[in-house]
């Protein structure tokens, strides 16, 4: 299905479904309506889907008095994607948008995603969103794991736009090879209706994996074949101290009650790890390749061209794995094995290469030691982690100190964003004007620039 849209079709009666599924984060919730409400576009309607949580998230929608916000609310908890398929099954809009209970988006971004949709005439729209860490979020040392810090702003200030093809997003992004590519999943995007259920007519679900954006990015790439990906942000991706995303995938902490409440309702509803992936605790590198072979299995299973690499996903995973006693080390190893029961290639590939691996040279040093035959993973690894540091910082990323702009939600990221966007500096209010010299010197060096290059 090409991503164009039907000329003579009809359009419906609300343009734009903003659609936020909820779980008791009604203290983030507030300022995530906040921006969906400062819209100069009018029709559109915000569905707020609460799991089963208390009154107080309630509480919070009634606070707006606003006809534009349904709230519907689940009688027990689902799991994130049944509780994303109960959203989505109240929304009427004509293009959906999903966002979380701690994202928001930008002032009457609406407005321009509506004429971005009629000037390219597409089904689907991506953009790169603005990353924002809420003040509340713990940062204890994770050495694999870069975490931005507390109440920070990532913010895109390229203006681009891109064309790409799915048969080249898709394997990289199975793989863990591509990031920057970004899929056009339901989440922080906008798809049309018809995409949406023409997957759930193709698989019966709209979201079929513990990740439903992931997910979604999968399927829909597979449908459209080619999208457009804007590089700049219409929307803001928030990370705070109850976020799944940050539990289970930044700080990959098994323990932590949002991990095993998030673990147990996606087996219960049968959406836990893929059985070709191991329940090691390296989510943030699972992820990708689950949703990949998921979507996989429900929309083209016979499609010999998109398959994952499980040898360089299985290298990839030994190399990232950093438990702290061999124990450990010896229970992941055996569940990555048994996610490769289904291949008895793999097995023997894995028991010559692995069968005496450890990460542990000796079990009583405080040093770990790795084998020297994977050396070259570990210099290739980090060279690569400090090429994406270089990558992101002459792409464009810019890193502002949300506390020094006296910011410290997302409906406060939007504001500064709205006031100091294309870096018109003079129409900037007095309490968005504390800057450190070297801010306002690059402020003012890109805005030449962009002036220079004429965008």
């Amino acid at each position: 299905m090409e991503n164009k849209k039907v000329k003579d079709m009809k359009t419906l009666d609300v343009r734009f479904s903003i659609v936020i599924p909820t779980r008791e984060r009604a203290d983030t919730l507030e300022y995530t309506l906040r921006t969906c409400l400062y819209q100069d576009f009018k029709n559109y309607e915000i569905i707020v889907c609460d799991n089963c949580g208390s009154s107080t998230t309630k509480e919070v929608v009634d606070s707006f008095k606003s006809e534009k916000i349904k709230y519907f609310r689940s009688d027990k908890p689902l799991a994130m994607s049944d509780n994303w398929e109960l959203a989505l099954s109240h929304a009427v809009g004509e293009y959906i948008i999903f966002i979380g209970d701690d994202d928001g988006l930008l002032l009457n971004s609406l407005s321009k995603i509506d004429c971005l949709i009629r000037e390219l005439d597409v089904k689907a729209l991506c953009w790169t969103p603005i990353l924002y860490i809420w003040p509340d979020v713990p940062m204890p040392y994770k050495p694999n794991v870069p975490i931005p810090a507390t109440n920070t702003i990532k913010i895109p200030w390229k203006r681009g736009i891109r064309f790409l093809k799915s048969i080249n997003v898709i394997p990289k992004s199975a793989n863990n090879q591509l990031k920057s590519d970004p899929l056009p999943s339901i989440y922080h995007n906008t798809i049309h209706r018809d995409l949406v259920d023409l997957l759930r007519k193709k698989t019966g679900r709209v979201f079929g994996a513990c990740a439903p954006d992931l997910y979604t990015g999968f399927a829909f790439a597979y449908l459209i074949k080619e999208y457009y990906v804007l590089d700049y942000p219409l929307s803001i991706m928030g990370i705070s101290s109850k976020s799944n995303g940050f539990a289970q995938y930044l700080l990959q902490d098994k323990d932590s009650t949002i991990v095993q409440e998030f673990d147990d309702l996606n087996v219960k509803a049968g959406l836990g790890w893929h059985p070709k992936i191991p329940n090691v605790p390296i989510a943030m590198s699972l992820a990708y390749p689950d949703a990949f072979q998921r979507a996989k299995d429900a929309l083209f299973p016979n499609d010999k061209n998109l398959n994952l690499n499980r040898k360089n996903l299985i290298n990839q995973w030994v190399v990232e794995l950093k438990p702290d006693n061999e124990e450990k080390w010896k229970g992941y190893m055996k569940a990555i094995r048994i996610s490769l029961s289904d291949d008895m290639d793999l097995q023997k590939w894995f028991d010559s290469k692995f069968s005496n691996y450890s990460t542990f040279l000796n079990k009583n040093s405080k040093h770990r030691g790795y084998n020297p035959k994977f050396l070259r993973q570990y210099i290739f690894l980090y060279i690569k982690n400090k090429v994406i540091k270089i990558d992101k910082k002459f792409r464009g990323i810019y890193e502002l100190d949300a506390g020094k702009f006296f910011v410290k939600d997302v409906f406060g990221v939007a504001e500064l964003y709205d006031k100091t966007n294309g870096f018109k500096l003079s129409n900037t209010s007095l309490k968005y004007t504390y800057l450190r010299l070297g801010d306002i010197l690059s402020a003012i060096g890109c805005g030449i620039l962009r002036r220079f290059r004429g965008k």
